[in-house]
């Protein structure tokens, strides 16, 4: 019984952990990834274009890189914005996102998760790909490179 319990507990954690996961553009912009998203590239010379999945291992290992990468390009020109595929009701705000933001080339591009795109706004090109492979460093010269 114990055990059973136990088994709830992690399983009801995981499910809010999950529904609580935030689509942004920056620390200081944030929706839940199941309300209406309230971000905008309007200001930035480059949107960092996360690919997600709350189930990929990639995506997991790729988070505290991001996090790092929001800190140092905090007041800079770039956009951090994640599509989520997730599930269909993530998978349809993605979708929302998407278009709100003009980014729809991007995700119609490409399949899979656990890497960063990143995009010229002013251009509407891609001009890079970033993997968890890569170091810190590495990304932020990629990034520094367009700005």
């Amino acid at each position: 019984m114990k055990k059973l319990l136990s088994i709830l507990m992690i399983a009801a954690v995981f499910m809010f952990t999950s529904y609580t996961v935030n689509a942004q553009c920056d620390d200081n912009t944030t929706a839940k990834k199941h309300d209406k998203s309230e971000c905008t590239t309007a200001s930035a010379k480059v949107a960092a274009i996360k690919f997600h999945a709350d189930y990929c291992g990639a995506c997991k290992k790729l988070e505290p890189k991001i996090s790092e990468l929001k800190k140092e390009f905090k007041d800079k020109e770039v956009a951090f914005v994640v599509f989520d595929f997730t599930d269909d009701t993530s998978k349809q705000k993605t979708q929302d996102l998407a278009k709100a933001e003009g980014l729809e080339s991007v995700l119609n591009a490409y399949k899979g998760t656990g890497f960063i795109v990143l995009y010229d706004l002013e251009n509407k090109k891609v001009i890079g790909k970033l993997k968890n492979s890569q170091n810190l460093d590495e990304m932020e010269a990629k990034i520094n490179a367009y700005l």
